[in-house]
């Protein structure tokens, strides 16, 4: 077999890999952005696997893309609330990634909504059933590729250094 066949021969095959390794999910990091707002929607990580759940349930190359660090939590009523600054990709996305939250009573809650102002995405937690008049003495945050246990003030706020 000649060298130009073998070439061809070659690039052939790879062609061919590359389309039918693209044709799998999961294994492009593209993905339409109503796909990737879905699969947030009805991902469901559970604390002790978050990482490996988002990346199963969203997409390893998404959740990868995801850069951003809490600033603050705050109690209010019945809710915890918990603003991230986000930045690459994730900064531009309608959909916000799932984020976790742990009351110092062992409950662990999803965020129930999110609120993009810019580059800071505020989650909400439902945390108590009715509002209290004592907030809650800390919480602990998971989100990709960090957890953070943040001590609240008596006024229910808490301050997060970088």
């Amino acid at each position: 077999m000649t060298t130009k066949r073998r070439l061809v021969k070659a690039m052939g095959l790879l062609a061919l890999g590359v389309g039918v390794w693209g044709g799998f999910p999961g294994c492009t990091d593209r993905v339409a952005e109503e796909e990737l707002a879905s699969r947030v929607r009805t991902s469901a990580p559970e604390w002790q696997s978050y990482q490996e759940d988002l990346k199963a349930q969203v997409g390893a190359g998404p959740v990868a893309q995801w850069k951003g660090r809490p600033t603050q939590v705050w109690s209010g009523g019945a809710a915890v609330y918990v603003a991230f600054e986000v930045s690459g990709p994730w900064a531009q996305r309608d959909a916000a990634i799932p984020v976790l939250l742990r009351d110092p009573f062992g409950g662990v809650h999803r965020n129930v909504s999110a609120q993009r102002n810019g580059a800071v995405v505020t989650y909400a937690f439902q945390v108590l059933a009715e509002p209290s008049a004592v907030p809650l003495a800390w919480v602990e945050i998971k989100f990709p590729r960090g957890e953070r246990r943040v001590i609240l003030s008596t006024e229910g706020r808490g301050e997060i250094g970088r």
